[in-house]
């Protein structure tokens, strides 16, 4: 969430991470306000931004997968993957053994050519970025927008993410619980790309030497819509009545309150209690 004052137009714009973020944990929201600079990334997070930058370049200069020859695609993704890790980013037992890491990469890319990317209607848009009004304002009366960017946004209008994860999902939990979906189709119905009840899908991806694909479809309608704002509303305007100045509610119920899911644990929770 971020306070953007330009020309006369001044207006808060929200990403679904923070929001998503909000819902895990309100002072881990606030952290990411005022110290956006401690997310650096992980060695697993250059990982997932390698795929994706190969991902775009078979989707952006093919007209469909055929296309796509199988050995450069591998290449591409292993050369961004490479440019990621050579970034000051925080280093975990992933890279232990470089030779495991970079089979995992290359068992994902194939994983995505052969079971993931027959399944996506091409001839859409890769990292499709969008800003959107809500009609909502903050507790001090300031528009709020959404902002985001689509992995990929089919003709037809469904969307797909793509994900490398250590595990599959459980579908289940994502369509009751999961906010990205939610925001990426409330954004594309307003945006007029699609109408009604939309289909979001994960393209997973396993962290592993081994090809192991999952895809996981997730249906958003009016409904999710709705309730989705009302967490933004209560959320923002609890953020502009507090400030930024002091913490927020802290949520250490759950493993994802440790130094390894959170960038702030040292500050917070682990500074208290390591």
């Amino acid at each position: 969430m971020k306070l953007y004052v330009e020309d006369t137009n001044v207006h808060y714009r929200v990403r679904q991470s923070w929001l998503n973020d909000f819902m895990l944990c309100p002072e881990r929201s606030r952290l990411a306000i005022t110290l956006p600079q401690w997310r650096s990334g992980s060695d697993a997070t250059a990982i997932g931004t390698g795929i994706h930058a190969a991902i775009e370049w078979a989707m952006t200069y093919h007209e469909d997968i055929p296309d796509v020859d199988l050995e450069e695609l591998k290449d591409v993704a292993t050369k961004h993957v490479l440019d990621e890790l050579e970034k000051p980013i925080k280093l975990t037992k992933i890279s232990d053994d470089e030779e495991v890491m970079m089979a995992s990469v290359d068992a994902m890319i194939e994983g995505w050519h052969r079971d993931i990317a027959p399944m996506v209607e091409w001839g859409g848009h890769s990292e499709y970025q969008f800003e959107i009004d809500t009609g909502l304002v903050s507790a001090n009366n300031v528009p709020i927008l959404l902002t985001g960017t689509m992995d990929y946004i089919s003709p037809s209008g469904e969307i797909w993410d793509w994900k490398t994860s250590t595990r599959t999902y459980t579908p289940a939990d994502k369509q009751a619980r999961a906010i990205q979906p939610t925001f990426y189709c409330y954004a594309a119905e307003k945006l007029g790309l699609s109408n009604g009840t939309m289909s979001f899908f994960y393209g997973v991806m396993i962290r592993k030497p081994q090809i192991k694909t999952q895809i996981v479809e997730i249906v958003r309608d009016q409904a999710h819509y709705d309730w989705m704002l009302r967490q933004l509303e209560s959320a923002t305007r609890m953020a502009t009545t507090m400030g930024i100045d002091h913490s927020w509610p802290m949520n250490d119920q759950g493993h994802l309150c440790s130094s390894t899911w959170c960038d702030y644990w040292s500050i917070c929770k682990g500074a208290s209690l390591p």
